[in-house]
């Protein structure tokens, strides 16, 4: 388990940039829907967070088991989170926030899931590093496993077997699912020292059409060991 403790100061090198871009407020376009999800919460930022997307302000509450409101996207795809300036450091003509996290949403992506990661100090003043999913083929019953350890994951769903490398962001449907079905799983992650295959749990899931799951896999630095939380994700209504 020591590997495990010492590649905590290798997560923020896994493949989750951080999305830059320019602000330029053209406004929203119709359709066009994004939902954040934060794969956890830093001590000291506000929440509700407040979400700027072309020239309108959004809180949106995170949770490390649901998601929150969708924000509509701008023409220009590009989503803050932001945190207004101090009167003092206020200067016309100037942008008045502070950005805590950017992303930008293809042109092609009408639905899309930001996934905010908490960055090193080394972003600062960015608190989190961005990654977005488009939820096309995010369907009912699906699971999108999101492996934040430096080590290689393997989930066994009924009779699927799904690898995540380190890093990875990985979307799992189920086929022909339309209505609550049980099925078995199991969770496992490649020992790096003894280079074999571990549990970490096995359970039973309801899946189930009106909702999606986000899995996501993490280091639990107080044990040293690999760890998981699930995140709920509605099926949105069609209007």
């Amino acid at each position: 388990m020591r590997v495990l403790l010492l590649a905590l100061c290798l997560l923020s090198l896994l493949p989750l940039p951080a999305q830059d871009g320019e602000d330029v407020g053209r406004g929203r376009e119709a359709g066009r829907r994004a939902w954040l999800v934060a794969t956890a919460i830093p001590d000291g930022i506000e929440n509700p967070i407040q979400v700027l997307a072309g020239k309108e302000l959004t809180e949106v509450l995170l949770s490390k088991r649901s998601i929150g409101d969708s924000v509509a996207a701008p023409k220009d795809g590009i989503v803050r989170v932001v945190r207004p300036k101090p009167a003092a450091e206020l200067v016309e003509g100037e942008d008045p926030y502070i950005t805590l996290a950017q992303a930008r949403i293809p042109e092609s992506v009408r639905k899309a899931l930001i996934i905010l990661v908490p960055a090193p100090p080394a972003d600062a003043p960015k608190v989190f590093r961005t990654k977005v999913q488009d939820l096309a083929e995010f369907r009912g019953g699906g699971t999108l496993y999101l492996n934040l350890t430096p080590t290689e994951i393997g989930v066994k769903l009924g009779d699927a077997t799904i690898p995540l490398k380190p890093g990875a962001v990985r979307v799992h449907n189920v086929s022909n699912l339309n209505k609550p079905t049980n099925a078995p799983v199991s969770y496992h992650f490649r020992d790096p020292e003894k280079d074999e295959w571990k549990l970490i749990s096995a359970s039973t899931l309801v899946l189930r059409p009106t909702r999606r799951e986000i899995c996501i896999f993490s280091v639990d630095a107080r044990f040293g060991r690999i760890d998981y939380h699930g995140v709920t994700f509605p099926v949105e209504r069609e209007p």
